[in-house]
């Protein structure tokens, strides 16, 4: 099958989009279940955070070993083999027994994980425009909506109706479908020739781009883990209502994440940032107040966090030149999974083991809206920086 016939920009992204979706299920999925697991595993329900830190850390570790050798392999067959092997070691998950073999194999999962999104965003974004390059990125994004949208409450409901092992057995058969779509949709890529070797140096000024998405998502993740105790604090909202809220925010995420790449495409990134972190500043500004509804506060908060996120990895997509890309983009999955761990331990550290109180949540909602005014000024002086480091691309390229 020649690339000609599969490389239509808007079914990669759609493909690429799935794998997110999947990779992205893969690892919240588990959280929630592991209420389930706990009990067949005779260990604490709050040990699900070491499967989610053994996840988070060793993700992190591959994307700086990929980003050490990923240029010298042709990377669609590495793809296919890693969510082959993704769905083995998530079906196997399903018939473990030992709590300590599980996290073995969280650990392998994390491993394909960091490499999963770094290849598969390099195979999207190496022959795109800077147009083209935001439709697709915009088209990825929306998958982590589809995940509140679809993804968590099927996933919930098949583990309270046949439990949490054909939970992931679903979960393991998503990732072969994702390999038949990978197969199917995405083109292949050349590894580097020898003489385009020293064209793989990013740069002193890298670092810049690299930590866009990292910093985009920092200022809503500080919330992520307290949400459920926030909205009963602040809205006196009842578990029963919950998956109704995350329902409606994940459509407000979709619809957010699909209307910022013509957003960005009238006024540009810089400008559509601002009114992404308008709008989540809003949204504290509402939890403070304890003004509105639970539900009008999650659709402000999630469709500002979405537009951040599309602007931050629109403008960071813009960096690396084809050469480049594929170790730019394992590079960046080690930043933005890095940036996450900081971001999610940070309200544990700052709750210290106590309950949630109105004092501790006006801490975190300072803090987030210090780190989120962030975005647009860091934006901005990135995006003045592009347009030399551009020139400079487009002569390597050519």
């Amino acid at each position: 099958m020649s690339d000609s016939d599969v490389c239509h920009p808007r079914l990669c992204a759609h493909a690429v989009s799935f794998i997110q979706f999947v990779h992205a299920l893969e690892f919240m999925a588990l959280t929630p279940l592991f209420v389930w697991m706990a009990v067949d595993f005779d260990v604490p329900a709050t040990y699900a955070g070491y499967v989610a830190s053994i996840y988070m850390g060793a993700a992190a570790l591959s994307g700086i070993l990929a980003a050490r050798w990923m240029h010298r392999v042709a990377l669609k067959p590495l793809l296919l083999l890693a969510l082959v092997l993704l769905a083995v070691l998530t079906a196997w998950g399903a018939n473990s027994s030992a709590f300590g073999l599980f996290l073995i194999l969280r650990l392998g999962a994390g491993l394909l994980g960091g490499f999963l999104m770094s290849a598969a965003m390099a195979l999207l974004l190496t022959d795109l425009n800077a147009e083209q390059r935001t439709d697709a990125i915009a088209i990825v994004v929306s998958a982590f909506a589809l995940v509140s949208i679809v993804g968590m409450p099927a996933t919930l409901l098949i583990a309270v109706e046949l439990g949490w092992r054909i939970a992931l057995l679903v979960l393991a058969g998503l990732c072969l479908l994702a390999a038949a779509l990978a197969y199917r949709y995405l083109p292949s890529r050349t590894p580097t020739s020898a003489q385009q070797v020293p064209q793989l140096c990013l740069g002193k000024e890298a670092w810049r781009w690299l930590c866009l998405p990292a910093v985009a998502q920092a200022g809503s993740l500080l919330l992520i883990p307290v949400l459920i105790p926030v909205l009963t604090l602040c809205y006196g909202s009842e578990l029963k209502h919950m998956p109704a809220t995350f329902i409606l925010s994940g459509v407000a995420a979709w619809l957010a994440s699909r209307l910022s790449a013509i957003a960005i495409k009238k006024w540009g990134q810089v400008r559509t940032s601002e009114l992404g972190t308008l709008l989540l500043i809003l949204s504290l500004i509402m939890l403070a107040l304890k003004w509105g509804t639970a539900q009008g506060f999650m659709i402000l908060f999630m469709a500002g966090s979405y537009i951040r996120l599309v602007c931050a990895s629109a403008c960071s997509a813009s960096y690396p030149n084809h050469v480049q890309r594929g170790r730019f983009m394992a590079l960046q999955t080690t930043t933005n999974h890095l940036g996450s761990f900081i971001a999610l331990a940070l309200p544990s550290t700052i709750l210290n083991g106590q309950d949630l109180s109105l004092s501790a949540l006006y801490t975190l909602l300072c803090l987030m809206a210090l780190v989120a005014v962030a975005l647009p000024i860091f934006l901005r002086s990135t995006v003045a920086r592009l347009n030399p480091h551009h020139d400079q691309t487009q002569a390597v390229d050519h």
